[in-house]
């Protein structure tokens, strides 16, 4: 046989084999998962599983992307945005978040992408309902950390608007933040307990613009599933959650600080986004002694392989 048949020979054996073991994984993450890759909406260089179940629940689905060509360093969980009456898992892939998630992955990131349930959901039980989910979808993902050839506590959890909510309910809890080495928290609200919003915006009465404003009132009503007693409202105030233990977290709001405009209407995206919300949270992180960075520091892409990489 000659040297360069042998050669030949050789090259086509060791193809074949990486060729198997690749096909064996996929395999394995398929059968794992319960669902077959699909093409990714973010290229050749990510392996996409689309709407896993992680629990019963109509919008109790998620997506999986991992980088191909590499073994993941870790895995961002993320929840999207929507006042938790609308949106979808997919809104990150087409707006701003979507170069930040691709430069995750060309560095080698895993990225999970999730729905919950909605307060507006037939038999939501309110905004505990969406923050439980979160929890499941945390569990499931631990769970799979093995197949998914994901290194152990290399989660961060990670959100726009209502899903920065959800990232940081769970990632300050003991109950639920054992593995999540950091909190991304875009265009956050600083508290679940809405009366703490008092504390945020001056001259902001809660009780006063529900009972002027009737939509408020409804939004209200979803929200806690009913007028909430101060176990409620204790429940969701994952702002107290804070301590010195918790990871850190990134913290990015920049709507202004007027509430009315000047028309004299309630301006909703400073209500829920204001960079207000961002100072509330910080001074509570600096007052128990928690970790925080911010745009002025880094970027959120920054801040996640920094963490990841320690």
């Amino acid at each position: 046989m000659t040297r360069s048949l042998l050669l030949c020979l050789t090259f086509l054996f060791y193809t074949c084999q990486k060729e198997n073991t690749s096909y064996r994984q996929d395999n394995l993450l398929e059968n794992s998962l319960g669902i077959a890759a699909t093409p990714s909406p973010f290229g050749e260089n990510s392996l996409f599983f689309e709407n896993i179940a992680y629990g019963s629940g109509a919008r109790n689905i998620l997506d999986v992307f991992l980088p191909k060509k590499v073994k993941p360093v870790g895995v961002v969980v993320f929840f999207h945005g929507g006042g938790f009456v609308s949106g979808d898992k997919s809104d990150a892939y087409a707006d701003f978040l979507k170069n930040t998630m691709l430069q995750l992955l060309n560095e080698g990131v895993a990225i999970v992408s999730a729905n919950y349930t909605l307060i507006n959901s037939p038999n939501a039980s309110g905004v505990i309902s969406s923050l439980n989910d979160g929890e499941m979808v945390l569990n499931f993902i631990k769970n799979k950390l093995e197949v998914l050839n994901i290194p152990k506590n290399k989660i961060l959890l990670a959100g726009v608007s209502a899903g920065a909510g959800i990232a940081q309910w769970n990632g300050y809890r003991e109950a639920s933040n054992d593995q999540v080495q950091g909190i991304v928290a875009l265009a956050a609200q600083s508290t679940y307990n809405l009366y703490e919003w008092e504390n945020v915006f001056l001259g902001f009465k809660l009780d006063e613009l529900r009972n002027s404003n009737l939509d408020i009132e409804n939004i209200f009503q979803l929200f806690y599933n009913g007028t909430p007693t101060q176990t409620d409202l204790e429940a969701v105030d994952y702002r107290a959650f804070m301590d010195s233990d918790d990871p850190p977290v990134y913290i990015l709001n920049q709507a202004g600080d007027q509430v009315i405009d000047a028309e004299g209407n309630l301006d909703f995206d400073v209500l829920y986004h204001s960079f207000l919300h961002g100072d509330y949270l910080r001074k509570k992180a600096i007052e128990v002694g928690l970790t925080y960075s911010g745009v002025f520091v880094e970027s959120p892409e920054e801040f996640i392989l920094r963490i990841l990489r320690l």
